[in-house]
């Protein structure tokens, strides 16, 4: 009896780790989703408004409305892989790459 009970109260403590487990899988997503595809977005619409043959006007202004499909795209892909460690590495690493190509290009260091 007793030994049914403690079998019993571990498979209830493992389900709520895993329930909570899962939770915090999917607020990391989002996380990353929502911030991190901020930072993206942010930094490509800087970099792409920087390296089109527009009038600096028009390339923003083309930019800014390509941000919002970029910015989707990265939501959905934040969803679309299935390890949590892809998206943040890719995510991450493709944002601060822009970054740093855009720091180059403009020499701002």
């Amino acid at each position: 009896m007793q030994a049914q009970s403690l079998s019993a109260q571990f498979s209830q403590i493992f389900k709520r780790s895993s329930s909570f487990n899962y939770q915090f899988l999917v607020l990391s997503r989002f996380f990353i989703a929502i911030v991190g595809g901020y930072f993206f977005t942010a930094a490509s619409t800087s970099l792409l408004s920087f390296l089109l043959p527009l009038t600096k006007s028009d390339a923003v202004l083309l930019c800014v409305s390509l941000s919002i499909l970029i910015y989707a795209l990265v939501f959905i892909y934040a969803f679309y892989v299935k390890s949590l460690k892809t998206v943040w590495i890719s995510i991450l690493l493709s944002t601060g790459t822009q970054v740093s190509l855009l720091v180059a290009l403009k020499d701002w260091l």
